[in-house]
């Protein structure tokens, strides 16, 4: 480490740039009170490449399963050990810290020092799953908090696996393998992967189910700005003077940057629910926003609905299609039904849902805050169509009044 300089950013550079990768040279780190930015240095043109790493650097499921085997040297052991790539990647991360750099053990095998040097401590990771029992019960009634439960279950499942496994190589690794270590490394890869169908000729951030997460050293150091627009570039190199090539990853950003300013890049229309729990931030009025809603008693659906109601359209029809007399025919007494047993279910969902506001004295970090106002547009909604039905008794002669609450 002493080679590549005490700064760990300025490691890291030196790290990407032998390796044939790098960011723009007009680029610099900064780290306050927000955390760690990428900042031109000067101002930069729109299309500038601004950062590249080589595909030998990024931590793959198939890099990280043959460096665990290997380095634990018991390739029977782990052969048929099933893991998720979560697991694989998680303990090769932990692996670093268990053995350290100057270990024989690690030498040449564990070769990510220099980028896991630049990620934040567990203390600074936001994420739910390190939210203190005050912030996380801010997210009551939620999805976010059935969601957060959900994957500390499963996490812990993957760790306690992990740790066995591991342990019975070398019992004084597995019993450093601690839960604290694995929901850092598991943390990173959920706030920072991007998926293998980047590597492709044709570079996308559209998921299927053959892509798996993959951390690119360096690339994922940008922070995430909606709608920034920026392309991924691939490039294959064959460079004969080389006894290898490495194909390389590269971000582009479409929008000049001026001097001083942070480059962002753009991890795509994410809802706030999955940005805090995946990335541990959230955007106000996000226009991505979303909430997941199931309706008891229905149908064993789920629907998505937007602010200002967006997606609420289904919804509506489900559960008017629940209450009506005749199918093909929806009277005024159906959607009287209907828009009530809706307003009912979102106003329940209102009372639970955390308040707008942190109460004052509440030991909660500022980072962690929620809103309901995509419930509030439901709520708008669902009270357009109780008009809708007075409307429609009017026509035929029947006065309904809706005394206000």
């Amino acid at each position: 480490m002493s080679a590549l300089g005490t700064d760990p950013f300025s490691s890291l550079k030196v790290w990407l740039e032998e390796h044939g990768g790098g960011f723009h040279q007009d680029t610099d780190f900064k780290q306050d009170t927000h955390g760690s930015r990428v900042i031109a240095t000067k101002d930069l043109d729109k299309d500038t490449t601004v950062v590249s790493c080589p595909f030998s650097l990024i931590i793959t499921q198939t890099l990280a399963k043959k460096a665990v085997t290997e380095i634990l040297d018991d390739a029977a052991h782990f052969k048929d050990v099933t893991w998720t790539e979560r697991q694989w990647i998680s303990t090769y991360i932990t692996l670093h810290w268990i053995i350290g750099p100057e270990n024989s053990a690690g030498k040449g095998v564990l070769a990510h020092f220099p980028y896991l040097n630049t990620l934040p401590s567990s203390e600074k990771l936001r994420t739910p799953l390190h939210f203190t029992p005050t912030e996380l019960d801010l997210f009551k009634g939620t999805n976010l908090y059935g969601a957060t439960q959900d994957r500390e279950r499963e996490w812990k499942s993957e760790w306690e696996q992990c740790q066995a496994a591991v342990s019975q190589v070398n019992n004084g690794w597995g019993d450093l393998l601690t839960w604290d270590k694995y929901l850092t490394a598991a943390t990173y890869l959920s706030s920072r992967a991007f998926p293998s169908s980047l590597l492709s000729e044709r570079p996308t951030l559209v998921a299927t189910p053959s892509t798996e997460p993959i951390l690119i050293p360096g690339v994922d150091a940008l922070n995430h700005a909606r709608a920034q627009p920026v392309s991924w570039v691939v490039n294959h190199r064959e460079d004969p003077t080389k006894a290898t090539s490495d194909s390389t990853i590269s971000l582009i950003q479409h929008s000049s940057t001026a001097e001083g300013q942070e480059i962002f890049n753009n991890y795509g229309p994410k809802p706030n629910a999955e940005l805090i729990l995946g990335y541990g931030f959230s955007i106000p009025n996000n226009p991505d926003d979303t909430i997941l809603l199931k309706v008891g008693g229905v149908k064993e659906s789920k629907w998505e609905v937007g602010r200002e109601a967006r997606g609420a359209d289904a919804l509506w029809k489900e559960i008017l299609s629940a209450v009506q007399s005749e199918p093909s025919d929806s009277s005024y007494e159906d959607l009287l039904d209907a828009s009530g047993m809706l307003q009912e279910m979102v106003q329940t969902l209102i009372d639970r849902s955390p308040n707008a506001e942190i109460p004052e004295g509440t030991a909660v970090r500022a980072e962690v805050a929620s809103q309901n106002a995509i419930l509030r547009s439901l709520l708008v909604f669902a009270r357009s169509k109780e008009q809708e039905a007075v409307d429609i008794a009017r026509q035929e002669g029947i006065n309904i009044i809706i005394e206000d609450e």
